[in-house]
């Protein structure tokens, strides 16, 4: 069973493998084997995911968890992903999980922000918290060394990544 989360960026993959470590050092969640971390193969909204996905499954049954940015977008994961995976074969098994607005929400509230104002405008809660000017994308990865998951625990989104980090694992 190939187990992999896609994420939307090269940030994004040193962003969850931090912080799947953080979740497991916390014991709220375990991993054996971790799900192998990829750049989601496309952009955000593109026809091409579909192929992508069941050339994984040609040698053998998939489970992939996309990890997406909402980007303010109702219905996200139809929106950006679900639509170009309908009608997979049974050993493809898909899921997605929308981040609102951004992933940076995540480290923002994880560093200890103002729930509200990371939500609202991350980056710029960011740029206060951290004492920098401008907030650059790397920061992602690199300030997720920093980040307190048991402040995320309480959000919808990220209840949701947890709840489809333990189907991941789960055997089909």
């Amino acid at each position: 069973m190939k187990r992999l989360i896609y994420v939307e960026d090269k940030y994004g993959i040193e962003f969850h493998s931090k912080l799947l470590e953080k979740l497991r050092e916390k014991g709220i969640i375990g991993f054996s084997p971790t799900p192998r971390i990829e750049r989601k193969p496309v952009e955000k909204c593109n026809a091409a995911i579909r192929r992508r996905v069941l050339a994984r499954a040609v040698e053998g049954p998939v489970k992939a968890l996309f990890v997406i940015d909402a980007e303010g977008e109702g219905g996200a994961e139809e929106f950006f992903v679900l639509r170009h995976l309908k009608k997979l074969p049974p050993h493809v098994q898909v899921r997605v999980v929308a981040v609102e607005p951004r992933h940076e929400a995540w480290l923002c509230i994880g560093l200890g922000g103002d729930k509200p104002s990371c939500r609202r405008n991350p980056e710029l809660e960011l740029c206060r918290l951290r004492g920098v000017v401008e907030y650059k994308k790397e920061y992602l990865g690199e300030w997720a060394d920093r980040l307190d998951v048991t402040k995320l625990l309480g959000e919808p989104d990220f209840k949701r990544y947890l709840d489809h980090l333990r189907w991941i694992m789960e055997e089909p």
